[in-house]
C-alpha cells in the first residue's frame, strides 16, 4: 500500500506540464524546502477507586516535519512522529500514548505523512499519507502523536468567502499505531473496543465538505457555516452541519455555535444498523480575557460512530458526549492571564453532567482543570501544560486522570 501511493505521488508530479517558468530549479525546490517540528514530553496518568489497574505512560519524541519549496505548482511534504517510553512501569497498564504490546509498553515510531502537493487555479491538491483537518476526520491532537489518514484531498477557494473540500481516504493511523490499517479496519475496531463484532465492507471513505465564511462588512459580525457529507458505501453515511456565529456588543462578543449529525447505515449494512444523530450547541460570552461557555447535547437511540476524530458537541479530559439517549449540559469557563500582566499563562475549568436513561449505563459528571503557561520569554517555543480531570461516576468506579505536558516548537529553513 505504501508503494502504491508513493508511485501515485511520483508520477502525478512528474506527469503534469510546468504551468509558467520559473527561476527555480528542482536543486532549489529541495534546499530551499524547511523543517519544522516539535518536541514532546508526556505523562499520563489514570487511576480508578475500584480494582481496575491505574493507567500510566511517559513519551518523550515530536513531530518533525519536512516541506520542499514549491516548483511549478508542486511540492513534496513528509513527517515523522515518535513516542518514546520513559520511565516504565510494566506493572501499570498502557494509557495509550505508547502502543500496547500484549500489555506491555512499546515505543512507536513512525512515518506519520508523505505526500505530493500540486497547486493550480486555486484549487489545493493533495496525494498520499496526510493529516486531515475535517469535522469528523482530524488529527484529534490529544496524545502524544495525533491521527493521520492515507489517500487523496481536493480544497478549491475559486470562490470568495467559501472553501470546497473533497477526500477520498482509504487508510488510517489512530494515536499508537506503527501501520496504516484500511479504513473498514478502522471502524471494526472502533465497535470491537465497544465489545460488538461485526463485518465491515472494503471500502473506502468520500467526502465533500463546504465552509462558507458570510460577508459581514465592518460589523464586526462573523458568521460562517459548515455542511459537510461523509459515505463509505456499503457501511455508512453521515452528514453534519454547523454554524457558529458572534456578535460584538460593547467590549464583549456573544457566541452561538449550533451542530447537528446524522449518521446511518447505507446499502448492504454491514456493520450493526446505525440510525442515530447528535446535535446541540455552544452559547457563550468573551469579556476582558474571560470566554464563558455554556454547552448542551443530545444523541439519539444509538451511539456515534467516530473513528476518526471528531466535533462531538462536548469533549472533555476523560469523556465526551457519544452514548445512544445521552443528554449533556456543561459549562467551561476560561481565563487569559495576560490581562492582567501574566502573558503566556491561560486556565480554565470545565464541569459536564452526563445522563442516560435506566439501563442505558451509568449517569456521571466531570470535572476539568487546565493551565497552560507558554515561556517564550525563558525560550521562544517552550509552553508548558498541565490537565486534571475528576469523574464521579453513579453506581462505578470513579476516575482521576492527571496529564503532564511540555512542548518546544522549533522552525529551520525559509
Amino acid at each position: 500500500m505504501n508503494k502504491k501511493y508513493l508511485t501515485l505521488a511520483v508520477l502525478a508530479a512528474i506527469s503534469i506540464p510546468a504551468m509558467a517558468e520559473e527561476a527555480t530549479t528542482i536543486n532549489d525546490m529541495f534546499t530551499n524546502g524547511t523543517l519544522d517540528g516539535q518536541f514532546r514530553m508526556f505523562d499520563f496518568t489514570r487511576s480508578f477507586d475500584g480494582n481496575t489497574k491505574t493507567n500510566h505512560d511517559t513519551t518523550f519524541g515530536g513531530i518533525f516535519k519536512y516541506r520542499t519549496a514549491e516548483l511549478n505548482g508542486i511540492k513534496f511534504g513528509g513527517s515523522f512522529a515518535s513516542a518514546n517510553r520513559m520511565l516504565v512501569n510494566e506493572d501499570r497498564g498502557v494509557y495509550g500514548l505508547l502502543a500496547n504490546d500484549e500489555g506491555k509498553h512499546s515505543s512507536v515510531n513512525r512515518m506519520q505523512e508523505y505526500f505530493v502537493e500540486g497547486n493550480w487555479f486555486n484549487t489545493d491538491i493533495k496525494v498520499g499519507a496526510q493529516e486531515l483537518r475535517t469535522p469528523m476526520m482530524n488529527p484529534h491532537d490529544i496524545r502524544a502523536i495525533p491521527r493521520t489518514f492515507r489517500g487523496v484531498s481536493v480544497v478549491n477557494n475559486s470562490i470568495d468567502n467559501l472553501k470546497l473540500t473533497g477526500l477520498y481516504i482509504t487508510d488510517s493511523m489512530g494515536w499508537s499505531d506503527e501501520d496504516f490499517v484500511s479504513v473498514n479496519q478502522a471502524v471494526a475496531a472502533e465497535y470491537a473496543r465497544q465489545g460488538i463484532q461485526v463485518d465491515v465492507a472494503d471500502k473506502p471513505v468520500w467526502a465533500l465538505g463546504a465552509t462558507y465564511k458570510v460577508p459581514t462588512g465592518d460589523s464586526g459580525v462573523k458568521l460562517t457555516a459548515d455542511l459537510w457529507d461523509y459515505r463509505m458505501q456499503d457501511v455508512f453515511n453521515e452528514v453534519y452541519v454547523k454554524l457558529n456565529l458572534s456578535v460584538p456588543v460593547g467590549d464583549a462578543e456573544f457566541y452561538v455555535t449550533p451542530s447537528y449529525l446524522k449518521q446511518d447505515s447505507i446499502g448492504a449494512e454491514t456493520i450493526n444498523e446505525l440510525d442515530t444523530y447528535q446535535w446541540g450547541t455552544h452559547l457563550g460570552v468573551k469579556y476582558a480575557g474571560a470566554d464563558l461557555t455554556l454547552f448542551y447535547a443530545e444523541t439519539g437511540d444509538q451511539g456515534l460512530l467516530a473513528p476518526w476524530g471528531d466535533e462531538k458537541v462536548v469533549i472533555q479530559q476523560v469523556y465526551q458526549c457519544t452514548r445512544g439517549q445521552e443528554d449533556v449540559y456543561a459549562a467551561r469557563l476560561n481565563y487569559d492571564f495576560g490581562k492582567v500582566g501574566v502573558n503566556g499563562l491561560s486556565a480554565y475549568v470545565f464541569y459536564g453532567d452526563y445522563d442516560v436513561p435506566d439501563g442505558m449505563g451509568n449517569d456521571f459528571n466531570e470535572t476539568d482543570f487546565s493551565v497552560i503557561y507558554k515561556l517564550d520569554p525563558v525560550l521562544k517555543g517552550l509552553s508548558t501544560r498541565v490537565r486534571y480531570a475528576m469523574v464521579d461516576v453513579d453506581g462505578g468506579e470513579d476516575i482521576d486522570d492527571l496529564r503532564f505536558f511540555v512542548y518546544y516548537n522549533f522552525k529551520l529553513g525559509k
